[in-house]
C-alpha cells in the first residue's frame, strides 16, 4: 500500500515491535502493517538509560561504524507501521520528544512477498536512531525491556533466525550480592526521582511537532551525562557496575535459550 499524501511508513525495531507498547501503551492504532529489513543498518543498545534499571534502549547504525560489531551481526528487521504524519510526531514525542532520538529516512526491503508489494521495494521509510546521547561501551537491556523486543518479534513473526538473534543478546544481570545491592539501592533513590522529573520537564515542552525545547534537550543530554559520570567514577568501583559490562568482560556465560535466561534472571 503506498502512502498517501499525509501518512508515511514507520520502521519500529525496539520496543514499538510490541503491539502491547505501540498500540496499547501509545495508542497508536497503524493503518496496516509490513515486515521489513533496512539494508546496511544494525541494531545498537547504544542508548543510555539508568543504571542498575534500565540501562540501555535500542537504536540502529549503520554498519561498520560500532565498534564491537561482530562479523555475523544481521541486518536489522522490524515492522513498518503505515501511520499519519500525526501519529508519527506522537511518536517522536512519547520516544523522548527529540532527547535521544533523531528522525530519518531509510530505503527498506519486505521480507515476504506480500510485505514486498505492500512496501513497493525501494521506498522510503522513517525511523529514529541515535542522536546527542550515545554510550560506549554499549550497556546491555533490562530483561523487562528486552523482553519487549523478542515478544514483539515473535507477534510480528519475524524470520526464526532473528528472532534468535534477538535472543542471543545479552541481558543486564540486576545485583546479587548485598553490597552491589545496597549501591543500586543508592544510586536509584538518588537519580529515579530525578529522571521522573526530567521526563515531566521533557513533556510538558513537547510542541506540536513532537520535539521537546530546546532548554529540555539540552538539560535532558546533560542530567544523563551527570548521571553516567556518578556511575563510573563512584558507584561501579565502590558497588560494582551497574550496566551489565562486567559480565562481558569477564566472559560471563549466557545461558543457551530464552527461557533460560528469563527463569535465571526472574529468580523462578
Amino acid at each position: 500500500m503506498e502512502a498517501k499524501s499525509g501518512t508515511l511508513w514507520y520502521v519500529a525495531y525496539g520496543s514499538n515491535m510490541s503491539a502491547a507498547k505501540f498500540t496499547g501503551g501509545r495508542g497508536i492504532a497503524p493503518i496496516d502493517v509490513a515486515r521489513v529489513r533496512l539494508p546496511r543498518w544494525v541494531l545498537s543498545m547504544e542508548i543510555p538509560g539508568l543504571p542498575y534499571s534500565e540501562p540501555a534502549f535500542s537504536s540502529i547504525s549503520r554498519r561498520g561504524t560500532l565498534r564491537a560489531e561482530a562479523a555475523d551481526v544481521p541486518d536489522v528487521i522490524g515492522l513498518a507501521y503505515l501511520i499519519t504524519e500525526a501519529q508519527y510526531r506522537h511518536v517522536i514525542a512519547s520516544e523522548g520528544g527529540g532527547t535521544a532520538y533523531a528522525d530519518i529516512a531509510v530505503i527498506g526491503e519486505g521480507i515476504r512477498p506480500e510485505d514486498q508489494e505492500k512496501l513497493q521495494n525501494g521506498c522510503m521509510l522513517r525511523t529514529l536512531t541515535s542522536a546527542g546521547m550515545t554510550r560506549s561501551p554499549v550497556p546491555t537491556p533490562s530483561l523487562r525491556y528486552m523482553s519487549l523486543l523478542v515478544d514483539g518479534a515473535a507477534e510480528a513473526r519475524l524470520p526464526p533466525e532473528y528472532q534468535e538473534y534477538l535472543q542471543r543478546l545479552p541481558v543486564y544481570r540486576p545485583p546479587s550480592t548485598c553490597w552491589t545491592k545496597l549501591g543500586a539501592w543508592v544510586f536509584l533513590a538518588i537519580w529515579g526521582p530525578v529522571m521522573q522529573l526530567l521526563e515531566r520537564v521533557t513533556m510538558g515542552s513537547i510542541g506540536d511537532d513532537g520535539y521537546a525545547s530546546a532548554f529540555a534537550i539540552w538539560l535532558v543530554r546533560v542530567t544523563m551525562r551527570l548521571i553516567w559520570i556518578t556511575h563510573d567514577w563512584l558507584f561501579a568501583p565502590i558497588f560494582g557496575r551497574g550496566d551489565g559490562c562486567t559480565d562481558r568482560s569477564q566472559n560471563v556465560a549466557e545461558p543457551e535459550s530464552w527461557l533460560e535466561k528469563r527463569r535465571l534472571l526472574e529468580g523462578v
